[in-house]
């Protein structure tokens, strides 16, 4: 089994399951800082801060080394393979399979809610919350916890298992019992059980604490739903809703809203109207790696929650992995899937069947070709589609197309102002102008950028726009802190045909992300005609796209957004050989 952490509650190390002894106060306090911010590193000056505060030792550099040793033998008997000396600073580096904070994120990511909250055993770092960096990292994680356990609760009351949840939502609603969206799930849940007087008294002591907290009454949302409550009778199931009752237990199963979404007005306002307007076909939201689309199509669907009176669903077509999900496996979690016959042999029939007879709004995510989503589209109805892909799905019949690319460099700076705040921004706003360049304008690089810059608030903007100027620093800073950031760009290019994939690695030679066909060519060693089949290949997959409007063939200027760019240069970075070998073995 090896070494394992915990920090999903007190900090926790095991070796083959059995508890060890993390050392001293600081050697913890070290250790659950690394722990904390895991594949990223912490520079020694925070690391100090952290250990030390406002009065280090002049010997604090040096203490760190010695603790940094002790951990290594307790770790790795002695070797650096676990905490690594990285630019003035260490890195831990962990897996899902080590780290209970990235198992839990991961297994958020793919929808497996309640592994994920079942990994939970208390405060995060409890303990150790006092040292502001390992707090705000804390905080960060139960943010992140309270959301799954909303998704959660209302993904089980939509499925009818509302009273086995009120169980766990009443214990983690006493701990915040100010959290609105889950006062009004502990409240569903209740009613459903048929424990009204408990749903009305927690609206009660929600009314109370808010007032006597904030000053504040409850939303006019929970405002409404507490009426509905009031309103009905025991048999209302049974009966025709009263007029907002179809909108407080429409099922909501969609992720939560990025609240820095910035940017994509306008293409938000056209998806959001072509679906009120009713189609026939699905709205295929298009883009690079990166651009946003999963946002936007979340954005949209929280938007249009009085439009689809049946709920809002979202089906993640691919694991952690990359690998595309059993089509039964994705759609096992929705409304439908608790109902269905026993003994039917074809789930995806009856997801279509269920989703014909009512007026729901579903998002399917990552789709790469058209088989992939024609067998969980609805044959006839009022429900509606968003399909995010990378390619445009030109096979889809009767599909509405937009297509995302890049922000401008206002929203980019806009976006930075949101996370990092807009005072730091203003300060320096040429060093924000490199900082976004570097990241190519792409949404995903700009938010790396910003949450990596809003961690290192000591560090200047014009310091870490000089880091990530070459591409080496860029996924350095920009992929260190989420492994799953550099696996998701690499494995964008597992399911080109062999010669198109290995055309992205010749591309990254080149010495600017943005060339011609006459550069492409020359280093792909390819005839003209096949550059241009090559090229069309990836940018139909979202790998490439065209800079500029249309032109003559050999006029087209071509762009890999920057941040794959940069994890694919060949021979610029480490990640580039073993991740090329690896797709190459797969190929072959």
């Amino acid at each position: 089994m090896g070494v394992s952490f915990g920090i999903l509650g007190p900090l926790q190390v095991l070796r083959d399951g059995f508890p060890v002894d993390p050392g001293s106060r600081k050697q913890q306090t070290l250790l659950a800082t690394l722990l904390a911010h895991a594949n990223a590193r912490v520079s020694s000056d925070v690391l100090v801060e952290a250990l030390w505060a406002d009065d280090p030792p002049r010997t604090a550099r040096k203490n760190i080394q010695v603790y940094v040793s002790a951990l290594r033998r307790l770790l790795d008997g002695g070797s650096d393979s676990r905490i690594v000396h990285q630019r003035g600073g260490y890195l831990l580096q962990a897996t899902a399979d080590e780290l209970d904070a990235l198992a839990f994120l991961q297994r958020a990511r793919v929808g497996s809610l309640t592994e994920a909250l079942d990994l939970w055993r208390g405060p995060a770092l409890d303990g150790f919350r006092g040292v502001p960096l390992i707090g705000d990292a804390a905080r960060r994680l139960e943010r992140r916890f309270l959301e799954v356990s909303e998704d959660w609760a209302e993904a089980e009351i939509a499925a009818g298992g509302g009273a086995a949840a009120i169980e766990r939502l009443t214990e983690i609603a006493q701990l915040h019992p100010l959290r609105e969206r889950l006062r009004m799930a502990q409240m569903t849940a209740l009613c459903r059980a048929g424990r009204r007087s408990e749903a009305l008294a927690v609206y009660d002591d929600l009314r109370q604490a808010l007032a006597r907290e904030l000053g504040l009454p409850p939303s006019p949302a929970l405002g409404r739903f507490y009426q509905s409550l009031l309103r009905e009778q025991e048999d209302a199931d049974s009966r025709s809703p009263a007029p907002h009752r179809g909108r407080a237990h429409a099922p909501n199963l969609l992720p939560w809203d990025l609240p820095n979404l910035t940017g994509r007005e306008s293409e938000a306002d056209e998806v959001a109207d072509v679906l009120v307007r009713g189609r026939s076909g699905p709205v295929v939201v298009s883009g690079p790696l990166g651009a946003g689309k999963t946002a936007l199509a979340i954005r949209v669907a929280h938007r249009l929650g009085d439009h689809f009176s049946d709920g809002r669903f979202f089906v993640r077509l691919r694991g952690e992995d990359g690998r595309l999900r059993p089509l039964e496996d994705a759609v096992s979690q929705l409304p439908f899937a608790r109902a269905r016959t026993p003994g039917r042999a074809d789930p995806l029939r009856e997801w279509r069947t269920w989703l014909s007879q009512r007026r729901a709004l579903v998002v399917l995510d990552d789709a790469r070709r058209e088989s992939e989503v024609r067998p969980l589209l609805p044959e006839t109805g009022e429900s509606a589609v968003i399909v995010t892909a990378r390619s445009a799905l030109t096979g889809l019949e009767g599909a509405y197309r937009i297509r995302l690319s890049t922000f401008t460099p206002a929203e980019a700076l806009q976006f930075l102002g949101r996370v990092i705040g807009t005072e730091r921004v203003t300060a320096d706003r040429e060093s924000a102008e490199r900082v976004v360049a570097a990241c190519g304008l792409s949404p995903l690089g700009v938010r790396l950028a910003a949450e990596r810059m809003a961690f290192l608030r000591h560090v200047p903007l014009r310091e870490y726009a000089a880091r990530i100027a070459d591409p080496g620093g860029l996924v350095d800073e920009l992929c260190g802190s989420d492994p799953a950031v550099r696996s998701r760009l690499t494995e964008a290019i597992g399911d080109l045909p062999g010669p198109a994939h290995r055309a992205v690695f010749r591309l990254g030679t080149l010495t600017e992300p943005v060339f011609t066909l006459r550069q492409a060519a020359a280093v792909l060693e390819a005839e003209t005609g096949t550059a241009i089949r090559l090229l069309e290949t990836l940018l139909e997959a979202g790998i490439l796209t065209v800079v500029g409007g249309e032109g003559a063939a050999d006029t087209v200027r071509y762009e890999m957004p920057r941040l794959p760019f940069a994890v694919f240069v060949s021979g610029r970075h480490t990640v580039f050989e073993p991740v090329e070998s690896r797709l190459y073995t797969e190929a072959s």
